[in-house]
């Protein structure tokens, strides 16, 4: 293995460790400060949103939001054709 390949490996670790939190507006800056003081803000972003339930946050794996839409998309056409 070459050096370039343990670079690609580790940048696709990080990637997938990305997560998305979403909190009530009044809770992001908290939230927000608790992910930088652990070390995490590469990895974690923090986003408001005002459907998010009083006193909780939801975290999001966005990468795996996006495959599962692409593979609804890719079943949805298969059956199209069987």
């Amino acid at each position: 293995m070459s050096v370039y390949d343990d670079v690609r490996f580790w940048a696709q670790i990080q990637g997938d460790a990305k997560r998305t939190v979403l909190c009530e507006p009044d809770r992001a800056d908290e939230i927000q400060a608790a992910v930088e003081a652990r070390g995490y803000g590469h990895l974690v972003t923090v986003r408001v949103s005002p459907c998010c339930p009083p006193g909780q946050m939801i975290v999001i794996d966005e990468g795996a939001v996006e495959a599962s839409g692409r593979q609804a998309i890719q079943r949805a056409a298969r059956s199209l054709y069987h």
